[in-house]
This record gives structure tokens, C-alpha cells and sequence, in this order.
């Protein structure tokens, strides 16, 4: 049986392990009916799990991605953006399994030309680039708990104080290299 699943491609489809896939009857009903996941009663409502069950579908299966535009053009607004986020998630989890899967989620979400799934896309980005530990991705910032250090380099020779807010002496004396 495994075998002809991945015949019929089901194989390569997939950006994680066996034991984190959601189950292939889930999908099919998706597929058929992608709004279904916006009626589902534990979903509605709670935008984080919208993201949380949508990036599951997609990296169980990327050929999902064609009912993901069905399910953005049936979805409000502040779903869009949560479809964008769980666009951006599954990306980010499929980039060191899968990089051509990344690749095709990367261009379904140009392709879409939506702002709303755009914004939720570049949010989920920005969040993750704040805290490293919210997706499985070691490419996505420094060590756990390690603050990051800002350059004092001669672009913000300007700016002084904590948090650079500060406008400095512009007539001091330029710091020589050592």
C-alpha cells in the first residue's frame, strides 16, 4: 500500500515524518470542501489554531495547496491573514525536509496576489525572527535566549543612547579603527 502511495506521488508531497501527518481522510475532506476547516467548531473563532491546523494540512500534503485558494477566496478577512500565517509556518517547517515544497508555497503565495494572506505571510516571518523558537527551523535567528547585538558602526554614529533615540555630537570627533 505504501508503495502505491508513492507511486501516485502522495511521497513527495510531504515535508514531515509519517507520525505528524494529518490522517489522508482529513485531507480528502479539505479538499473537496476546504471551508469545512473554517466551520469546524474548535477552529472558528481562534485564529492561532486556524494557522496551527492549516500548516499541518500543508506540510502533510502540498498538493493542498489548490483548496487553500478556494478556502482564500471563501474566507473573511482576518482569516486571509491567518491562511497567510499558516502559509508562512509550513514553509518554514518543509525549508530543511523539503526545499522545493518551500519553494512551491513561496510562489502559490505570489501567485495568489492577495494582501490580507501577504500580511499574515510577512507577520508570521517577523514573528518567528522574534522568537527563533516558535517554528523547528535553525536557520531562524541566533541561539535560544541569546539577545542579539546592534551594530555601532559608523551608520549609527548619529544616533546615541539605549536605544538609539538619542541624536549624538555631530561635530565629535570621528573613532578611529583599532
Amino acid at each position: 500500500m505504501l508503495m502505491l502511495a508513492c507511486a501516485a506521488g502522495r511521497c513527495e508531497a510531504q515535508c514531515v515524518g509519517q507520525s505528524e501527518r494529518v490522517p489522508a481522510e482529513i485531507l480528502k475532506v479539505f479538499q473537496t470542501e476546504p471551508t469545512s476547516l473554517l466551520r469546524d467548531r474548535d477552529v472558528r473563532g481562534d485564529r492561532t489554531k486556524l494557522t496551527g491546523r492549516l500548516a499541518a494540512y500543508i506540510v502533510s500534503d502540498i498538493t493542498i495547496l489548490s483548496a487553500v485558494r478556494d478556502l482564500v477566496s471563501e474566507s473573511a478577512n482576518v482569516e486571509r491573514t491567518s491562511i497567510g500565517m499558516a502559509l508562512r509556518r509550513a514553509q518554514l517547517i518543509c525549508v530543511p525536509r523539503k526545499a522545493e515544497n518551500a519553494q512551491k508555497i513561496s510562489q502559490f503565495v505570489q501567485k495568489l496576489a492577495d494582501s490580507a494572506v501577504s500580511a499574515g505571510y510577512s507577520a508570521e516571518l517577523e514573528a518567528v525572527e522574534f522568537n527563533p523558537n516558535s517554528v523547528a527551523s535553525p536557520s531562524a535567528g541566533g541561539a535560544p535566549g541569546s539577545p542579539t547585538k546592534k551594530s555601532t558602526g559608523p551608520a549609527n554614529s548619529l544616533m546615541t543612547g539605549e536605544w538609539s533615540t538619542d541624536v549624538g555630537d555631530p561635530f565629535a570627533p570621528a573613532p578611529l579603527p583599532q
